[in-house]
């Protein structure tokens, strides 16, 4: 495993992606995303936007002189969209991610951090075990309502009290 900053340029939106399977292009994996996903891509991409970062970095595989994003598309395609609002599907979406890409802070980012594999047996082993739920303990553990209530109490994220700031005020 390596962490390195890749060219958004130099990312694919992965064409056979399990969320939709095999297309014929990168532009028809984005087209997919928004035709299944429209609202949380939308919801992502001002998250990007309003926080200034990616939270997760992508997990990338090598092919020739480009990466294909193995996890993180919807991060991907959305800083893409950002960066080149005209490849979004349609003249809306174009003109969402134009006006969204207007209130970026800063210097839009022309590169990202990645995590590389270059095995594709170990990036399906990470794909396993954060998408196919818990796995007999292996996989990732989805909280359950008390777990997300008492992060959002302590954190006040969401709807929830956060317990440290009020204790700070007092």
């Amino acid at each position: 495993m390596a962490i390195r900053k890749i060219a958004l340029s130099a990312l694919l939106v992965n064409r056979a992606n399990d969320r939709h399977g095999e297309l014929e292009n990168e532009t028809a994996a984005i087209a997919q995303l928004f035709a299944s996903q429209e609202q949380h891509m939308r919801n992502l991409a001002k998250d990007l936007v309003a926080k200034g970062e990616v939270f997760e970095p992508p997990l990338v595989f090598p092919d020739g002189d480009k990466f294909v994003v193995a996890d993180g598309n919807r991060r991907t395609t959305c800083l893409k969209l950002l960066s080149t609002p005209r490849r979004a599907p349609t003249v809306e979406l174009q003109q969402f991610f134009a006006d969204l890409r207007k209130q970026w802070k800063g210097k839009f980012p022309d590169k990202i951090e990645c995590r590389v594999e270059t095995d594709r047996d170990r990036v399906d082993d990470i794909l396993f075990r954060r998408h196919t739920g818990v796995q007999g303990g292996i996989g990732q553990s989805n909280w359950n309502d008390r777990m997300k209530n008492n992060f959002v109490i302590r954190t006040g994220k969401g709807n929830g009290l956060h317990v440290a700031e009020r204790l700070r005020q007092g």
